[in-house]
């Protein structure tokens, strides 16, 4: 039977059994998974079991003392020669507070205006869904599901995926495959399919300091150090007025884009005039009103972010006073060439020989950066389904903005790992938001691309 002939079948089925695949989908978001308050856990994964089971996989529930448990599905072991495709998900989703800015309960699932809304709903059990369906389509269609399957779910992403490298290591001999895919996205705002082929790094960190034993009356400003504008001057002093890092050395060693980087990103849409409108801001750091250096801007220059500060009086009254303490939460995000910890041992550096006085440093947990070739096997067999499913070129990222775990898949499952979006856009499914929702047009059309995808994979030799 011809690939086309398959991709056909799979279009058919899954429009023939839509509103099943819809209910089914309700159903599932409407089971609570919320791992910061350790809220329906257990029962989403005695959900996923069942499910997984009943599909004829090898399903387990793999556990790790002090860590919620993870699920990994396998098909039949793949014979030899024959590639094997990891694919992973997370069940876990972020608490729904404010609960009163929904327009529905958060666990309802309800349906308005072509969308199911639901915490979770691209976030990522819409998205997780979608690719157990991709599988069902897959053995109706053929029979059997492929061989070389590898599905793994953890719940603690939406914590930090604090166990996820020790879910991998430890599990690692059962986990190998030649490639990987991330489902934990949506389509681009336009609805061109959309993947990212890696991620930024991170710092994080948190600056302290501590002028006088306790605050002061602020008649005395021209004498006592105010804590709050020593760090606020050491701040500034990290970056330029568009917000470059200026930190000395820091920027040494980072990898520019290659030719076939600069080639994705002149086909990326981004509009200088609806990114300002979108977020509501008046003007661009640092990159001129058209989209190739929009783009280049977003993906290629490290960044140095305030993501908190706290110092002095901020009540209704009012309160004379000199603040004696001041605090600022960082994030650095690193690209390809900076490490975290070259990343930290560059600023704890520039702080230390800060002519602002002394500060207190606490390093948060790092993150490396990553990033897959465009002339992956995986990556081109990705954007060709991609075109054919879709019907349009897919929106191809060569970082994503933001970062993720996935530099140490490759670790221990040998293959590289791309993220690839299947729901809503980002600007429009409220995300960690209230009214979180996925497109039901999305949800079946990404069934159909992964089921297309997985089955082109797997029959590469």
């Amino acid at each position: 039977m011809s690939n086309e002939l398959i991709r056909k079948q799979i279009s058919d089925y899954v429009d023939q059994n839509a509103d099943r695949l819809i209910s089914e989908l309700q159903r599932f978001l409407r089971q609570p998974s919320v791992s910061t308050v350790n809220y329906g856990m257990e029962e989403c994964v005695d959900m996923l079991m069942s499910e997984l089971t009943e599909l004829g996989l090898n399903a387990q529930v793999l556990k790790i003392d002090g860590a919620f448990p993870a699920v990994l599905a396998m098909s039949d072991t793949q014979d030899e020669g024959k590639k094997r495709l990891f694919i992973y998900n997370h069940y876990d989703v972020q608490d729904p507070d404010p609960v009163d800015k929904w327009t529905s309960d958060p666990f309802s699932a309800d349906i308005r205006d072509g969308h199911v809304y639901a915490r979770g709903a691209t976030d990522d059990k819409g998205n997780l869904y979608a690719n157990i369906k991709a599988l069902e389509t897959l053995k109706a269609v053929l029979g059997s599901i492929p061989k070389g399957v590898k599905l793994f779910i953890e719940g603690e992403e939406e914590v930090g995926s604090p166990n996820l490298e020790a879910y991998l290591s430890q599990f690692a001999d059962i986990l190998q495959a030649d490639a990987a895919a991330s489902c934990d996205r949506g389509v681009h705002e336009s609805g061109r399919p959309q993947m990212y082929l890696g991620c930024k790094g991170l710092m994080r960190m948190e600056i302290r300091c501590r002028r006088a034993k306790r605050d002061v009356h602020s008649g005395q400003a021209p004498l006592i150090p105010n804590a709050a504008w020593d760090l606020i001057r050491l701040l500034n002093s990290m970056v330029d007025e568009n917000n470059r890092v200026i930190v000395p050395s820091y920027t040494d060693g980072i990898v520019p884009p290659k030719d076939s980087e600069l080639a994705l990103i002149k086909t990326i849409p981004m509009d200088a005039k609806e990114y300002k409108e979108e977020y509501q801001i008046d003007r661009i750091n640092g990159a001129p009103a058209d989209s190739d250096n929009m783009v280049e801007t977003l993906l290629y220059h490290p960044t140095c972010n305030i993501s908190g500060f706290k110092s002095g009086w901020t009540g209704e009254r009012a309160k004379t006073i000199i603040p004696c303490e001041a605090m600022a939460k960082m994030d650095w995000r690193l690209i390809e060439g900076l490490t975290p910890e070259t990343a930290a041992e560059k600023v704890l550096k520039f702080i230390k020989e800060s002519p602002y006085g002394e500060f207190e440093v606490e390093l948060g947990h790092g993150v490396m950066p990553y990033k897959v070739s465009p002339e992956d096997e995986f990556v081109k067999t990705a954007c060709e389904m991609a075109r054919i499913v879709y019907g349009e070129d897919p929106v191809v990222w060569p970082y994503l903005d933001g970062t993720g775990p996935f530099g140490i898949f490759h670790n221990y499952i040998g293959g590289d790992i791309i993220n690839i979006g299947l729901g809503a856009p980002f600007s429009t499914a409220n995300t960690h938001a209230p009214d979180e929702n996925i497109s039901i047009h999305q949800y079946l059309t990404g069934i159909k691309y992964m089921a297309s995808l997985i089955y082109e994979y797997l029959n590469l030799t």
